[in-house]
C-alpha cells in the first residue's frame, strides 16, 4: 500500500489521466497539451518515490478504467514492457480514439521509435 503522498500522486495521475482522454475526445488541443504536462510532472515526482513509486504507477495498469490503465502502461512501459504491451494491446481492441491511441503505443514501442520518458 502506498503511502499517503504517493496516493496522493497516483490520484492526480488517474485524474489528470481521465482529464487528457477527455481533452482528446473534445479535440481540445490545448487543454490536451496542458494535460499531457500535468501527467509528465507528476510521474516524475511518482518515480522520483523510488522503486516505491515505479511498482505504484505499474500497479495502475490493472486499473478497471482503460483510460488510467493505458496512461499508467504508456509511463511504465520501460519498467514492464511485456506486461503493458500486454494492457495497451488489449486496449487497443477497443473502439475509438483510446483503442486507436494505444494500438499506435504498441506500434513505437515495438518499432524502437520510443524514447525513454526519463530522457525526453
Amino acid at each position: 500500500m502506498p503511502d499517503d503522498k504517493l496516493a496522493r500522486l497516483l490520484r492526480r495521475f488517474a485524474a489528470a489521466a481521465m482529464a487528457h482522454h477527455e481533452a482528446m475526445e473534445a479535440m481540445n488541443e490545448k487543454g490536451a497539451a496542458t494535460h499531457a504536462r500535468v501527467i509528465s510532472g507528476l510521474y516524475g515526482s511518482i518515480i522520483g518515490e523510488g522503486e516505491a513509486g515505479r511498482a505504484a504507477l505499474l500497479a495502475l495498469v490493472d486499473d478497471a478504467n482503460p483510460v488510467v490503465a493505458g496512461m499508467a502502461a504508456v509511463y511504465s512501459i520501460h519498467h514492464n514492457s511485456d506486461r503493458c504491451l500486454a494492457v495497451l494491446s488489449r486496449i487497443a481492441l477497443e473502439s475509438g480514439l483510446l483503442g486507436f491511441r494505444a494500438g499506435v503505443a504498441v506500434e513505437r514501442w515495438k518499432s524502437g521509435e520510443w524514447s525513454s520518458p526519463e530522457k525526453d
